[in-house]
């Protein structure tokens, strides 16, 4: 191969078209100013999160932070210093996104899929697992080593090489790894915006890829050699699926977004025979960073043993919080003096609430049963480590079941506050939970330690093939 060509297209690559960071009309100062307002005033959980006894460090911590804000002029450099303050609340419902006013960092990485594939072993790419093509969803990445000549500390970047999604092409970055330690990583992923959302990597297997709070990717190509057990559930592990490991049934949840219920349901109802004749199934929510509940509804009578009790949830009643409350509300668009009687009342009443948590319920829970519960399983697996949000409401409530056993390691811990409100504060778009889980979250959260599972199994322990020879054990024990 000749020097030049290999210097032109090789992947220690070209950096090209990086836009400026700096919006003109962006001060960091202001929007700290703003976004400390935002939180102290709209975040359902500061007052359980700010207590009398840690007051102190939080406004110590706030201060700090200001300073630094002050002396921050690129809006990528404030977003870091503003998320560094919001951090203090360990809150992964929490957010701060740039806007789409400001500009934003936009890098673009010269790649051939071909010349990666040609070089791969050339380069001796197969001695790190972590170099290849991932996938996850409609996007397909190289990870490669940060290219020579950039500017930029990281150790690897990921370049979108196909992508459905009309916000990203092929070549831009989509997300920098730097190494942490041994498989662990600080990344930089970037969202739909191509703003950088600072968070944890790991490498969990030679096939799976894990952004804390974020999906999953899974490698394809080169091909990892994985057991026979565990390939189809590697392969497809960033989607929905039903399939069968050895005739045991098994359930795989990402999150609770990409399917609907529907899906979900007809599903169980093709497999009913083999699921309520089976000794146990598995339901996989690893890593599921939540959605919609009812998705996972149509899987209740098959797991659950009897009724669960669900908590009532609340929801904190600021000035911001009731004006995006009533806008969703019958009165959006309707001035006070074209309120019917009604209507009047009710909008006197919620403003009566202003600066209170108010929960519509008076009970703590109301119960829950299916219309139906089935006899089989016997048993279920539910593999839950780091799911978070509704993905957690989930492994609450299946755990109440006699049938169900947790494996893994703990949940997410993001649960206790929930229903994310937005608020763009000019160069920053804000998100928090406004809502919360139950009344006593204060003196029973679930934030930030998450659910512990029945049984705890190492990440680094093949968490599928322990729970399977386990729950046969269990089950032989019983018998």
């Amino acid at each position: 191969m000749k020097q030049s060509s290999n210097l032109a297209l090789s992947l220690c690559l070209i950096i090209m078209n990086i836009l400026s960071l700096t919006a003109q009309d962006c001060n960091c100062e202001d929007s700290f100013a703003k976004t400390v307002e935002t939180y102290e005033s709209n975040y359902s959980l500061f007052m359980y999160k700010v207590t009398d006894e840690n007051r102190n460090l939080y406004r110590a911590h706030t201060d700090i932070m200001r300073t630094k804000a002050s002396q921050t002029e690129t809006v990528q450099d404030c977003r870091a210093v503003l998320g560094q303050w919001l951090d203090f609340f360990r809150d992964g419902h929490t957010r701060i996104g740039i806007s789409a006013k400001s500009r934003i960092n936009s890098e673009k990485i010269a790649i051939s899929e071909e010349l990666f594939k040609s070089e791969y072993k050339g380069k001796k790419y197969e001695q790190n697992p972590l170099l290849g093509i991932w996938q996850n969803g409609g996007y397909s990445v190289a990870v490669i080593p940060n290219p020579k000549g950039s500017d930029k500390k990281r150790d690897f970047v990921g370049v979108t090489l196909e992508s459905s999604s009309e916000d990203w092409d092929k070549n831009d970055v989509k997300f920098e790894l730097t190494t942490n330690f041994g498989s662990s990583y600080d990344a930089n992923f970037m969202m739909r915006d191509h703003s950088p959302e600072p968070t944890k990597a790991q490498l969990l297997s030679k096939r799976k890829l894990s952004f804390e709070g974020l999906r999953v990717w899974t490698k394809i190509w080169p091909e990892a050699d994985v057991e026979a057990l565990d390939s189809e559930v590697i392969r497809k592990f960033g989607e929905f699926h039903y399939t069968e490991l050895d005739g045991i049934p098994y359930l795989r949840f990402p999150d609770f977004y990409s399917v609907g219920e529907a899906h979900v349901d007809s599903i169980m109802k093709v497999n009913h025979e083999k699921l309520i004749a089976a000794d146990f199934i598995i339901v996989d929510v690893r890593d599921n960073g939540g959605g919609n509940d009812d998705t996972y509804y149509p899987i209740l009578p098959y797991i659950l043993s009897g009724p669960v009790q669900v908590p009532n949830s609340g929801l904190w009643m600021s000035n911001d919080n009731i004006r995006q409350f009533l806008d969703n509300s019958d009165l959006k668009g309707k001035s006070v003096e074209d309120y019917s009687e009604e209507e009047r009342q009710m909008y006197d009443y919620v403003m009566s609430l202003k600066g209170t948590a108010f929960f519509q319920e008076q009970d703590y829970a109301n119960t829950y049963e299916p219309d139906t519960l089935y006899a089989g399983p016997k048993k279920v697996i539910l593999l839950a480590g780091d799911a978070g949000s509704s993905g957690e409401t989930f492994v609450y409530r299946a755990n109440q079941s006699d049938k169900v056993v947790v494996y893994g390691q703990n949940t997410a811990g993001v649960v206790d506050g929930f229903n994310g409100l937005s608020k763009d504060i000019g160069c920053f778009k804000l998100t928090y939970p406004s809502s919360f889980r139950a009344r006593d979250v204060d003196k029973n959260p679930i934030d930030p330690y998450g659910i512990a599972p029945d049984v705890y199994v190492d990440e680094k322990v093949d968490v599928l093939t322990y729970a399977i020879e386990h729950m046969k054990q269990l089950i032989k024990d019983s018998d």
